[in-house]
């Protein structure tokens, strides 16, 4: 269950764009999915900022998230791009209702050759609250697994997601990919802007 966190002050006379916490979550004991809801539509843009591993073991590898809003998991209304790059090569592809909603990578997972590792996402929702248009997501983000993935050590991704409603956005929910649940101490903070 997430715990939110309370709207910071707005301190006056900023000159620029500022971030304001609107909400953490960290998971202290495996839970299957965090949340973010009742999101004011008081900001421009919303930011999520995390670090996260999954509790998948099977295989020696990484781990990603997926996410949607407004308990819209409908397939077919999203639609992604990405770019990744792992030090030796780099590729990219796009992903349309296959199975998850929005998919951004990459987290470290459970086994125990990534005991101790996790990976980190920052991903901003462009124009959340803009009822006149679809929303664009994108994110940024990477992990470094010591060589345990195809003998890397680690990746990088570039994604970037349209989710085709002109809803405005009240709430976001996040899960791991392949685990069943986000491992202890992942934590999670949305911020306004």
């Amino acid at each position: 269950m997430p715990i939110l966190g309370t709207v910071a002050s707005q301190f006056s006379g900023k000159p620029f764009s500022s971030y304001e916490s609107i909400s953490t979550v960290t998971v202290g004991s495996p839970v299957a999915t965090v949340s973010f809801t009742s999101i004011p539509a008081t900001y421009t843009h919303l930011q999520v900022r995390l670090i996260a591993k999954s509790t998948e073991t099977l295989y020696n590898q990484s781990d990603a998230i997926t996410f949607y809003f407004n308990a819209d998991t409908t397939y077919t209304n999203y639609r992604s791009h990405w770019l990744r790059g792992n030090g030796a090569s780099a590729s990219a592809s796009q992903i349309q209702s296959s199975g998850y909603n929005i998919y951004t990578g990459t987290i470290a997972s459970g086994h125990s050759s990534q005991a101790s590792m996790f990976g980190a996402q920052i991903i901003d929702i462009l124009d959340y609250a803009n009822t006149n248009k679809y929303k664009t997501v994108r994110s940024l983000g990477g992990v470094d697994v010591n060589g345990t993935v195809g003998g890397y050590g680690g990746t990088i991704n570039l994604y970037s997601t349209l989710w085709q409603s002109t809803s405005a956005i009240t709430s976001v929910k996040l899960a791991p990919l392949n685990g069943t649940q986000f491992n202890q101490y992942s934590q999670f903070a949305l911020y306004g802007i």
